[in-house]
């Protein structure tokens, strides 16, 4: 996938654009959600998830519990690590497992991690324009 910039006028339209791109990642890969609060990562999150065939309505942010597993054909590891203090908590929940096992790893607030990433990993950059319109940018790092 090349780096791709794209203006999203609603939350259906950055649900869509997820959806469409699911198919892009290959299982093992992995995606980093980054932008402030309220910027769509979960709604991005979700069209991931139903480009891959799992429920919308099982798709919720693990604020609280850093992580959920979608189980699928191809599973989803969705990441919130919004609350994360320390990278030592990384370990304690299997950080690496993770980053081993069959399915795409999507991480919110994933710079907070930056130095536990994988060495090519996918950014998704959301940045607010209006109450509506989101600038999403996605590109390939390789570090």
């Amino acid at each position: 996938m090349k780096a791709l910039s794209i203006v999203s006028h609603s939350e259906a339209e950055t649900f869509a654009l997820a959806k469409r791109l699911s198919t892009s990642f290959a299982d093992g890969e992995v995606v980093v959600l980054t932008g402030p609060l309220g910027a769509g990562k979960t709604v991005f999150v979700r069209g991931l998830a139903a480009g891959r065939k799992i429920a919308e309505a099982a798709v919720s942010s693990p604020s609280f519990g850093f992580v959920n597993e979608y189980p699928g054909v191809s599973p989803v590891y969705h990441f919130d690590l919004y609350r994360l203090r320390d990278l030592t908590e990384l370990s304690e929940i299997g950080w690496d497992d993770y980053l081993q096992r069959p399915g795409l790893v999507v991480i919110e607030w994933g710079e907070k991690a930056a130095e536990c990433l994988s060495a090519r990993y996918y950014l998704v950059q959301i940045a607010i324009i209006d109450a509506d319109q989101r600038e999403i940018q996605i590109s390939l790092v390789r570090s």
